[in-house]
């Protein structure tokens, strides 16, 4: 490749298209909940409401179960019974709490429920299921609660929505649903919806973008396949070329090749053009076969490297920026928060605590921004080694941790 094809690929429209599309404010990120159960399930009661502002009625439910029909293996529904359904009239809430007959607390993700419809919804975006401390997962005693308290004529309908395709429910009367299905099926389809209005486009554009952040390595949907694939088909030469290098390269960073270059400067565009790619051109980014086993904060809590309350420093450009390992009872993960320049966590506007990580380097770029958002510093910092940079207060960085593992 040379820098006429380098030139020609990165000033390319629909190049220039995706970079736009990441480097867009996401309000998740903002408030640091790209992440957080409660809000994937407030957002899809919002999305299934049929009276929501998205002002769609009932559209976004019928294409959910619409998915629901083409994955569920008991073929309990037609279309022509959706059609018969008043869907204007179900009622959605998130976290619907009961107590079981052993007084077990529980609280259903998602409940929707109409004189003819009990939509039931568990979301596992982070956690593994609940199992209350008894060997029957959370989603049986949904079930049989919803069972029976069900009204006569009431079909029932239960999800599990989950990033993590291998991720299963304990009750298997449940149908699992990816993210990336979501997406493809319901969200997609609200996007293109021409009664679609200014608003709620913008609210599931920012959130399409939210979905492209990673749990535990991976993102949760790929939300520009289209775009990736016109990129590479325009550009297939230049791509291929730029994967190969950069995969046979021993530090890619420091490599001179124009190739590894243009790839560490757009990394993360690169790499969503790649992994949006089916498994015959890549489907991967180039260093997914021989990168280390991702580490995550939980991992070094569990070996004890760190504990909960353990401090992080991290000197960049002259700054010293500050975090502290968190654990999180309920979930049984660890995190890392980062904290202003008087040691303090940061709060949203319902004095909630914001800006929890499980990735260090994403922690240190998110500290470096605010600080030069601040201080009026243009200059926008787009990637960090942040398990070298981050260190405790008796001077080990993350990375001796993790390789201490």
């Amino acid at each position: 490749m040379n820098i006429e094809q380098a030139e020609e690929l990165i000033a390319s429209r629909q190049f220039q298209q995706l970079k736009n599309f990441q480097e867009k404010t996401n309000v998740f990120t903002i408030v640091g909940q790209t992440h957080t159960e409660h809000w994937h399930s407030s957002f899809m009661s919002w999305l299934l409401d049929p009276n929501s502002s998205l002002y769609l009625g009932h559209y976004p439910l019928v294409r959910l179960l619409s998915l629901y029909m083409i994955k569920s293996e008991t073929k309990d529904l037609s279309l022509k019974a959706v059609f018969n359904m008043n869907l204007d009239t179900i009622h959605f809430e998130t976290e619907k709490t009961f107590f079981t007959a052993d007084r077990k607390k529980r609280s259903i993700d998602v409940y929707g429920e109409s004189e003819e419809l009990i939509l039931v919804i568990e979301n596992k975006v982070k956690a593994r299921e609940n199992m209350n401390g008894t060997d029957i997962g959370q989603t049986k005693d949904y079930r049989d609660y919803v069972e029976e308290h069900r009204k006569s004529g009431q079909k029932v309908i239960c999800l599990f929505i989950t990033p993590d395709p291998k991720q299963k429910p304990y009750d298997k009367s449940y149908t699992q649903i990816t993210y990336q299905e979501l997406y493809d099926y319901v969200i997609a389809k609200c996007i293109d919806h021409p009664q679609l209005n200014k608003d709620g486009r913008y609210l599931l554009e920012q959130y399409a973008n939210n979905l492209r952040e990673p749990v535990h390595g991976s993102p949760m949907a790929l939300v520009n396949t289209s775009l990736c694939n016109e990129i590479y088909d325009r550009y297939s030469e230049a791509l291929d070329e730029i994967f190969d290098d950069v995969e046979k390269s021993t530090d890619y960073f420091e490599d001179s090749k124009l190739t590894c270059v243009v790839y560490s400067h757009y990394q993360s565009i690169f790499d969503e053009i790649f992994l949006s790619l089916d498994e015959k051109k890549f489907g991967r980014t180039p260093k997914s076969n021989i990168r280390r086993r991702i580490v995550s904060f939980t991992d070094l809590y569990n070996a004890g490297k760190i504990q909960n309350g353990t401090e992080f420093v991290m000197m960049y450009d002259g700054v010293c920026h500050y975090a502290v390992a968190e654990y999180d009872q309920q979930d049984k993960e660890c995190y890392m928060l980062l904290l202003d320049d008087n040691h303090q966590p940061y709060y949203n506007s319902k004095g909630e605590k914001i800006g929890f990580y499980k990735a260090s380097s994403q922690a240190g770029v998110d500290a470096v921004n605010i600080y030069r958002k601040k201080n009026n510093i243009e200059a926008k910092l787009e990637t960090l080694n942040g398990p070298s940079y981050w260190k405790t207060k008796e001077g080990i960085t993350i990375k001796t941790l993790i390789d201490a593992l």
